[in-house]
C-alpha cells in the first residue's frame, strides 16, 4: 500500500472509517457534492446527491447488518476502482457478493461513485429482506 495513488489511499481511509462508524472522517474525505449511483429494487437504490444525503444513507446501513471488505483498490489522478465483497448480516440474512465500484476522485476526494454488484437479487438482500 505504500506506493498506492494518494486516491486509493483516500478511498481506504474512507471504508476504514465507514466501517468503525466515523461519519466525520467520511465527510472529510468526501466532496460536499458526491453522488452515488446505487443500482438495485431494494428501498435503498437510486442516486444520492451531496456529502448531507449521502451521510444519512450511510448512517442506516448499520441496522441493515452491512459489511465490506476490499479485495484490491488502484487509481490515478481521476479515478479510483474498488474490488469489495459487500454483503449483510441480520436475522434471517447472512448474503454476500462481490461489487466493483468505480470512484470520481478531484483533489483528493470522491466526487462520485458507480456500484456494479456481481449478483443484483443477492445485493437487493443486502438492504431488504
Amino acid at each position: 500500500m505504500g506506493d498506492e495513488h494518494p486516491n486509493a489511499r483516500a478511498y481506504r481511509a474512507t471504508a476504514d472509517a465507514f466501517r468503525t462508524g466515523d461519519l466525520t472522517v467520511v465527510a472529510s474525505l468526501i466532496s460536499e457534492h458526491v453522488v452515488w449511483h446505487v443500482p438495485g429494487c431494494h428501498s435503498m437504490a437510486g442516486e444520492i446527491r451531496g456529502r448531507d444525503q449521502l451521510l444519512r444513507w450511510l448512517g442506516q446501513l448499520g441496522a441493515r447488518g452491512f459489511w465490506l471488505e476490499e479485495l484490491d483498490v488502484f487509481g490515478n489522478d481521476r479515478h479510483v476502482c474498488a474490488i469489495s465483497v459487500m454483503g449483510a448480516r441480520r436475522d434471517g440474512v447472512d448474503v454476500s457478493t462481490r461489487v466493483v465500484s468505480l470512484f470520481g476522485y478531484e483533489a483528493g476526494q470522491q466526487t462520485e461513485r458507480w456500484l456494479y454488484p456481481d449478483d443484483l437479487e443477492v445485493w437487493d438482500r443486502v438492504f431488504d429482506d
